[in-house]
């Protein structure tokens, strides 16, 4: 039995004709040949078998790809090569898909990397700006600020006017900006304070205003028994006399008065009591012993002490704000540049600067003290001086000398 070639219709055994198609039969196949036609049929189902697809391919072509194989085997002899075609097709296809895949992947796999790359180079920039900035700091550093001591200048000038004193001294210079800033010779030594002591008495009556245990318009009624003499106008004044709290601190520092300075002691609980204060507002080497003008009290050795160191600070504090609080402080300052007795440290100072001082003396003792903040625009500088045992002349002398070329020396650095 064979198939027609024309239509692959089934022939009977030595059919002429196909009874399908008509086609006439060849009569010379040999049964080889049709062993193979045969055997062709189940090598073209093999080759149309439906592929196993990839998940991407399109629904309509696996539909394809079984439809042919549904075909009978009578019309598949004839197509063994469009099953191969459409195998490699398959293929092809799977292998673009494939290389699409593939090709995203690695887009994406080289993006990140640029990002990261970009993400790492922004650190590194900005390290190298930020080094730069800590260059531009340690240049700048290098150059000291505006105003800055130079305590090599300072102790020259110290040693050349002050240094030649006999008798004992004691130097502090100070940047009021900045309190760590400063210079000291024997800035520790505890000396006669004489008038300079009533710097601690005006500050600490202003804390008692500030806590509201003094008040500064409270009157007072001038006695007799008040009056002492030495420096100040109230011994002049009549019995019964009123003055209210604040004209009484106002006497005691700008004429220096002693009367005054009495009264404010005895406000402020007597010597003993004035000295906790002052020691607890941090004071260490000031201390009161006895009232102004006690003959009796100097005669038993008592007497008041400072050190330059302490009145320094104090000055300081009072011109950066932070002594009692800003509005006494500018009341304490107020009072300070109204003293008009600028005989020793700024007497030589030319020039238009802002002094504010208290001064102090004691001749049968041979004290000369100043304590002086020179201001000049927006820099400051505090110089205190105190000298004991000395010669009036020599001491004011070089008082006159170390002012004028400290000053000199701040102006230049300013």
């Amino acid at each position: 039995m064979g198939f027609c070639e024309n239509c692959g219709n089934k022939l009977p055994e030595d059919a002429a004709f196909c009874e399908n198609c008509g086609a006439p039969v060849p009569q010379d196949i040999s049964d080889s040949k049709k062993e193979t036609i045969q055997e062709a049929p189940q090598s073209a189902e093999a080759d149309n078998a439906a592929p196993e697809l990839p998940p991407e391919l399109p629904h309509e072509v696996f539909e394809s790809a079984a439809e042919e194989s549904a075909v009978p085997p009578n019309r598949r002899e004839r197509k063994p090569k469009k099953g191969k075609r459409f195998l490699i097709a398959v293929i092809l296809l799977a292998l673009l898909a494939g290389g699409g895949y593939f090709w995203q992947n690695q887009q994406k796999e080289a993006a990140p990397k640029t990002i990261a790359s970009s993400e790492k180079t922004k650190p590194s920039t900005k390290k190298k700006t930020a080094t730069a900035s800590s260059s531009e700091k340690t240049e700048t550093s290098k150059e000291p600020p505006k105003g800055q001591l130079d305590k090599t200048k300072i102790g020259q000038i110290s040693d050349e006017t002050i240094g030649k004193l006999a008798n004992e001294t004691s130097v502090y210079v100070v940047d009021p900006r900045d309190r760590s800033n400063h210079y000291a010779k024997n800035g520790g030594l505890p000396i006669r304070a004489a008038s300079v002591i009533k710097l601690y008495l005006m500050e600490a009556f202003y804390n008692e205003v500030a806590e509201g245990t003094i008040l500064l318009e409270q009157p007072y009624v001038l006695k007799d028994v008040d009056k002492v003499g030495g420096t100040g106008v109230l011994q002049d004044y009549a019995e019964g006399t009123k003055l209210t709290y604040e004209k009484l601190v106002r006497h005691m520092m700008i004429d220096s008065d002693n009367t005054a300075g009495n009264i404010i002691l005895n406000i402020l609980g007597g010597p003993e009591h004035a000295t906790e204060l002052i020691k607890g507002r941090g004071y260490k080497q000031t201390r009161l012993e006895r009232k102004f003008v006690d003959a009796d009290a100097l005669a038993a050795g008592q007497d008041n002490y400072t050190s330059a160191a302490d009145v320094g600070e104090l000055l300081a504090a009072i011109y950066q704000k932070k002594a009692v609080s800003p509005q006494y402080d500018q009341q304490m300052l107020d009072i300070l540049k109204a003293n008009k007795d600028h005989s020793k440290l700024p007497k030589n100072i030319d020039g238009d600067p802002i002094i504010y001082n208290k001064t102090g003396e004691y001749a049968e003792y041979g004290v000369q003290n100043d304590a002086c903040i020179i201001e000049q625009g927006e820099q400051a500088l505090i110089a205190v001086v105190l000298s004991q045992d000395g010669e009036e002349t020599a001491q004011v002398h070089a008082m006159n000398q170390f002012g004028n070329k400290l000053y000199h020396t701040f102006r230049e650095e300013g």
